[in-house]
């Protein structure tokens, strides 16, 4: 989550750090994407495990796939009304999660600690037979019926992929988390350019700001030149 906040912080360096924890997940995922296209290019691609014959799946898709429809884009407060209880839920954020290190670990094996926890901060106002009442004092079953409800304050904080498995043909959605991806792209990037610098400097005697100073496109020529 830290992570996700890193690249934020970078693909939005005129907001305020702190404040970009706050932001609901889908309006920090769909940033994130911009951000992921604007260093690689709208084209993605992913492996996939089918959960009926165990094939990966190689997935090709591009930014503008994974782009919630209009009607999931925007993140609001949502109304939820179970028997007695009547409850607002606003959209979750990063601040959020992570606070889930702080779960409560007394809660009933059956109900999850962190979801929970989760959806009891996620709580504006909650009231039963019409008197307010503290989220925290919720039953577990309450608790767990809002956590599934949650998500519909911010459509576009879960994103799946629709796949169809070529060996069996069996479909299904896998869940896609741009935060990761990015992670792992950013640090593949990073291990190359290393590779780059160490294989110039040994070639040239150059040191490791001069071959950074170098247009990607003329560094590449030269390490073309130092493997032919």
């Amino acid at each position: 989550m830290r992570r996700a906040l890193v690249m934020l912080a970078a693909a939005v360096p005129d907001a305020e750090p702190d404040s970009l924890a706050d932001w609901p997940l889908g309006r920090r995922d769909t940033e994130l994407l911009a951000f992921r296209a604007s260093l690689f290019g709208p084209e993605l691609e992913a492996i996939a495990q089918c959960p009926g014959c165990g094939m990966e799946v190689v997935l090709a898709f591009t930014a503008a796939d994974l782009a919630a429809p209009p009607h999931a884009q925007s993140a609001a407060p949502l109304t939820v009304s179970l028997e007695r209880y009547a409850a607002t839920l606003r959209p979750v954020t990063s601040r959020d999660l992570l606070a889930l290190d702080n779960a409560n670990p007394e809660q009933p094996d059956s109900v999850s600690p962190a979801e929970t926890t989760l959806t009891a901060r996620c709580i504006t106002a909650v009231t039963e037979a019409g008197a307010p009442v503290d989220p925290g004092t919720l039953p577990p079953e309450v608790l767990a019926t809002l956590g599934e409800e949650l998500g519909r304050a911010d459509p576009a904080a879960a994103t799946e992929l629709s796949v169809q498995c070529p060996g069996c043909g069996q479909g299904w959605l896998a869940p896609f988390h741009i935060a990761s991806y990015l992670w792992s792209e950013l640090h593949h990037w990073a291990r190359r350019l290393l590779m780059d610098v160490h294989t110039l400097a040994r070639a040239y005697g150059w040191s490791e700001r001069d071959i950074l100073a170098l247009p990607p496109l003329r560094r590449q020529a030269y390490l073309e030149l130092v493997v032919t």
